[in-house]
């Protein structure tokens, strides 16, 4: 797999995270099962979207922190990953999100040998409750492929309108990936700080 960089990506986050995500982005102790590619660091091309991801981080964090983008540079490439990767939703795509979705305890992992990466589109925003449904009534991948490429009223959804995610799902990653800034959200203004100055601030 052939990828070109440097390659810009953005984290949505909180603003009290800025201080460890400097000293180190890839940190799997943190990262949570249940999602839709498994544990790692999610990460998007859109900034749009990162920052969707920064309010809801946001707002249910416990410690009040503020809406955060991080802006992350893809350097280069290590050698010899195992990359996945979607160009849109598909059954095996959608096989792959509820297999990992199932997952709750930190390790488990559906995957003989999970990806390094995984390219591809997020799953809709009610995912969480398809999946909780989908297993308390025994629901195939099939039905669940149905499932979250519709809305609410039955419309199939365009692939676009999902949004892009690169996830990194392993911490080799660490040396290829630089930490340029970050943006955090205040009184409703999103202000950019270079990640080598703490004091450097600027409105955007």
């Amino acid at each position: 797999m052939d990828i070109k960089t440097p390659q810009l990506l953005y984290h949505g986050t909180t603003g009290s995270t800025v201080e460890s995500f400097r000293s180190k982005l890839l940190q799997s102790a943190y990262w949570r099962p249940g999602k839709d590619f498994g544990e790692g660091f999610y990460t998007t091309i859109s900034i749009a979207q990162a920052r969707r991801w920064a309010h809801k981080t946001a707002k249910e964090a416990w410690d009040g922190g503020k809406p955060c983008v991080l802006v992350v540079e893809l350097s280069s490439i290590p050698g010899d990953i195992e990359p996945l990767l979607f160009l849109s939703d598909s059954p095996a795509w959608a096989s792959f999100v509820y297999s990992h979705r199932k997952q709750n305890a930190k390790g488990d992992d559906p995957c003989a040998v999970h990806p390094d990466i995984i390219i591809g589109p997020m799953a809709d925003n009610d995912t969480g409750k398809i999946v909780h449904k989908g297993v308390q009534l025994k629901k195939d991948d099939h039905w669940f492929y149905d499932q979250i490429t519709r809305s609410q009223k039955g419309r199939k959804l365009d692939a676009l309108k999902l949004g892009n995610q690169v996830v990194f799902g392993s911490e080799r990653w660490e040396s290829h990936l630089v930490l340029l800034g970050y943006y955090i959200y205040t009184r409703g203004r999103w202000l950019y700080g270079d990640a080598g100055d703490e004091s450097e601030i600027k409105r955007v």
